[in-house]
């Protein structure tokens, strides 16, 4: 495995998906509670099956343990930390709204926070099978209870009463009892149909949606598999190591790498289960969801209808059938209705997509020029937008001299933009997710001399240099490497030893954080994708959990607090290593404070960012609480769309656009470089420090 396969988010900023994001027409996953009173009779072979680990479960457990704690970067000590956080883990993945378990219910179960390291060195596995049996029984009594009640007749809900629901269940405390669950079921159902309301629905239509929806959700509970909760057993071990470790079954061995099928006839992404949803974990860039621009890495997909066809909901749907709805023949049509950003405070929306096939040309590096006025008249300035780094592997391994690498493509870029004599250039690695380590180190290779590019470190202490030993220079002149959240991997190893080697200025927003390696390894049964080795830059940091600072920060969209490694739990730390001798080529700290400010005055004067700003400020006062009385709802609903409505308008205004009176009538486009803010602050910078060294 390249050591940078790993997340990539194709997040494309000012999208007309960010005034939906905020309005909270709040969704939730209607959560699965149990109810103590009468439900719905079922037939035996409509219940769930019984959960029992088998004692080849148990021993598999022990050979993971085992494993990590020899091969992995960061080994665990096996005791009663380690059991409180596998424990707390295990609850989190089976009950992550805490709706599921009352803290009466899981007060037989807390001798686990002490005792569960010791459980599983033995391979006994019958604590959690009993877990995973009540949350099944849970499950199944929730709908049961919330079909009879779809199913009666006369109003459901008393609309004017003044109460309210959180808006951030994930994080909500554990319940104390059933009663207190059960109300919070009311208020989620109740939700449900304000959200039906303020979409227009009637009440008829929200109950046969509804109604639909807990059908298929029954079925899709009564069928749940061993292997299902195992691999929540598994994961549970392996997360609590670090985030990017899992146990990988040997089905899920084949649908690890999901892209490599979609990618050939699909939409272009990976996808993974994250409780009932399907998350997506990235796009393949130059693919067809990242061609579109409306699917994201960290959406929820929740609905899927072949072109013609009626959505169908898809909470708690096996990953592969939902990949199985996904596929298609390339040029037909597939609609996704998804959660933006995951997030269940977002008000969900319906996205079209044309299946197609993904060409190495799609991904490849491209350039563009765009003109910028300055003091001494109008410049040109370079862009290479490099969306991962690619190399074709196999036409190098037949001895093909031609073969395409990101490095070879954006050195030959690099040639036609100095003829077209630029005053400067930008390497664009926005929504980068990494690809060859070989690659990162190549493209360093363009810009320095000589030198160590990344250094990357072993579980027993060895630490590889990747060095550059080629004193070519493509290109000496000014040069700014733009990046986002999203950056990450091998984006953030070129983009640090940019920063360290002082040859190009970092501009954007602190990077992504991940700077670890994975490998995977063999088990009697599946297999254990874990972490071997971290990087580290050339002055000693590490890459992980920190990223990369840029020098000139720009204003962003996306909140570090809720994507990035530093929001993983149990992610490995940032630490450092000896510093390597490396030469510097500009005296940066002189001039960032100044080009900083001068970055902050365009800001000011720039509609696109102060429409960005106000956003960003907009989202962090989001209420944690949202009323559950209609004409309350309904006067927020609109407070919302009047707010982004007049900040719509004021952007507009700046643009020189007539006002709209409809934010869907407003097109975020960017597709032309000249018009992307990002673009256009970066060549600002250029052109800034020109003068300054002049």
């Amino acid at each position: 495995m390249t050591p940078d396969t790993f997340l990539t988010a194709l997040y494309i900023p000012f999208t007309a998906a960010y005034w939906r994001q905020t309005f909270p027409k709040v969704v939730f996953l209607v959560s699965l509670i149990v109810v103590p009173f009468a439900i719905a009779q079922t037939s035996p072979t409509e219940t769930p099956v019984q959960i029992k680990f088998t004692e080849k479960q148990g021993l598999l457990a022990q050979e993971i343990i085992e494993l990590l704690g020899r091969q992995h970067y960061s080994p665990r000590e096996v005791n009663d930390q380690f059991a409180t956080d596998v424990f707390t883990r295990y609850l989190t993945l089976l009950d992550p709204q805490h709706i599921y378990f009352s803290k009466a219910d899981l007060a037989p179960f807390n001798y686990l926070n002490s005792e569960l390291d010791d459980l599983l060195l033995k391979g006994d596995l019958v604590a959690m099978g009993q877990l995973y049996n009540l949350l099944q029984q849970r499950r199944l009594a929730f709908i049961d209870y919330s079909l009879t009640l779809l199913s009666s007749e006369g109003p459901m809900f008393n609309f004017e009463l003044l109460e309210n629901i959180s808006t951030t269940p994930f994080d909500d405390p554990r319940l104390e009892n059933l009663a207190a669950i059960r109300d919070i079921w009311r208020k989620q159902l109740k939700n449900e149909f304000i959200n039906g309301q303020l979409d227009s629905e009637t009440a008829d239509q929200i109950k046969q949606r509804l109604l639909k929806r807990y059908t298929t959700m029954r079925k899709r509970v009564v069928q749940v598999e061993l292997r299902d909760a195992y691999e929540a057993v598994s994961n549970s071990i392996t997360t609590v190591t670090d985030p990017h470790t899992s146990y990988l079954s040997p089905r899920k061995v084949e649908d690890f790498n999901i892209d490599m099928s979609l990618s050939l006839e699909g939409i272009g992404a990976v996808l993974q289960r994250d409780d009932e949803f399907t998350k997506v974990v990235r796009l393949v860039a130059g693919g067809p969801a990242d061609k579109a621009g409306d699917l994201q890495a960290s959406d929820y997909i929740v609905g899927v209808a072949q072109d013609g066809e009626a959505m169908q909901e898809i909470l708690g749907w096996r990953l592969d059938d939902v990949v199985d709805q996904i596929r298609g023949p390339k040029g037909s049509l597939i609609n996704l209705q998804i959660i933006p950003g995951g997030d269940l405070q977002q008000t969900k929306k319906t996205i079209q997509i044309r299946r197609n096939k993904v060409e190495l040309d799609d991904q490849a590096a491209k350039k563009s020029v765009i003109e910028l006025p300055t003091k001494e008249g109008t410049r040109k300035f370079g862009i290479i937008t490099l969306p991962t780094f690619y190399m074709d592997f196999a036409a190098a391994k037949q001895g093909d001299p031609n073969y395409r690498s990101s490095t070879r493509d954006v050195y030959e870029l690099i040639q036609e933009l100095n003829e077209e004599s630029v005053s400067g250039i930008i390497v664009d690695l926005r929504n980068n997710g990494g690809g060859s380590l070989r690659e990162a180190n190549q493209l360093t290779g363009l810009f320095i001399e000589t030198g160590t590019t990344v250094q990357v470190r072993y579980a027993n202490g060895v630490i590889e240099k990747q060095i550059d030993r080629n004193p070519f220079l493509a290109y000496t002149g000014p040069l700014v490497v733009l990046v986002n959240r999203y950056s990450a991997s091998a984006s953030e190893i070129f983009a640090a030893a940019m920063q360290d080697y002082k040859r190009a200025l970092i501009v954007g927003s602190q990077t992504y954080g991940k700077g670890t390696v994975q490998t995977f390894g063999d088990l009697t049964s599946g297999q254990i994708k874990f972490t071997q080795a971290k990087f580290y830059r050339v002055s000693g940091a590490s890459t992980q959990h920190k990223g990369v600072i840029p020098d000139i920060t720009l204003p962003s969209l996306n909140d570090p607090t809720k994507v990035g490694e530093s929001t993983q739990d149990h992610a490995l730390q940032w630490d450092q290593v000896k510093a390597v001798d490396h030469k510097t080529y500009f005296a940066f700290e002189r001039i960032i404070p100044q080009l900083q400010a001068q970055q902050e005055q365009r800001n000011q004067q720039s509609p696109d960012w102060q429409y960005t700003l106000a956003v960003v400020e907009h989202q962090r006062n989001r209420p944690e609480q949202i009323s559950l009385n209609l004409s309350q709802r309904q006067q927020y609903w609109q407070d919302q769309q009047n707010w982004y409505l007049s900040r719509i308008n004021q952007l507009r205004l700046g643009q020189k656009l007539d006002p709209v009176t409809d934010v869907e009538d407003h097109q975020f486009n960017y597709d032309n470089a000249q018009s992307d803010p990002s673009l256009l602050a970066a060549a600002g910078v250029i052109a800034d420090w020109i003068d300054m060294v002049r």
